[in-house]
């Protein structure tokens, strides 16, 4: 049983044994910025599924065609907000409506080539987890400067709680 039109957000994350090249390669670049004080930086791929899509058809999405089950872990939630832990700094980077998402319009065919016909739109997105010592005009400038265009995206960042 499906529970009506919504969005569903699935994030991907390599699991603690596997290297992030890409978060690493982050705290790398925040330090040729200048600042100090990163401690690990983590990168997740986000993606939103809107449609009538019931739970059990976000699993499959997730485990069958998202996520690598040998690398990967994966999540998915409706509450809209990247799984951190306290004091880590929490960045979402999206797509501008108007702005074509390749990945997106993939995952949609993706989707219903596993047989699930209830979604209406995906969009992709990025997410990082910064972990360390480091202020919200820090965590601005990472955004403006390494991790948005801001031409074609969207970016906000929050402190986990």
């Amino acid at each position: 049983m499906t529970s009506g039109q919504q969005t569903w957000r699935i994030e991907i994350i390599n699991r603690d044994d596997v290297v992030d090249a890409i978060g690493d390669g982050l705290c790398d670049d925040i330090t040729d910025l200048g600042i100090r004080g990163i401690e690990k930086a983590r990168y997740v791929r986000l993606y939103a599924l809107q449609g009538d899509l019931s739970e059990q058809e976000v699993d499959t999405v997730a485990a069958q065609l998202l996520a690598d089950p040998v690398t990967q872990n994966y999540r998915y939630h409706q509450d809209g907000s990247l799984d951190a832990e306290a004091g880590q700094w929490r960045v979402e980077v999206w797509f501008r409506p108007g702005v074509t998402d390749a990945v997106g319009d993939t995952t949609m065919k993706g989707v219903r080539d596993l047989g699930i016909s209830g979604i209406t739109a995906a969009e992709t997105g990025r997410g990082y987890i910064i972990s360390g010592r480091i202020t919200k005009e820090q965590v601005d400038m990472i955004c403006r400067r390494l991790l948005a265009n801001d031409v074609i995206e969207r970016y906000q960042y929050y402190m986990g709680v």
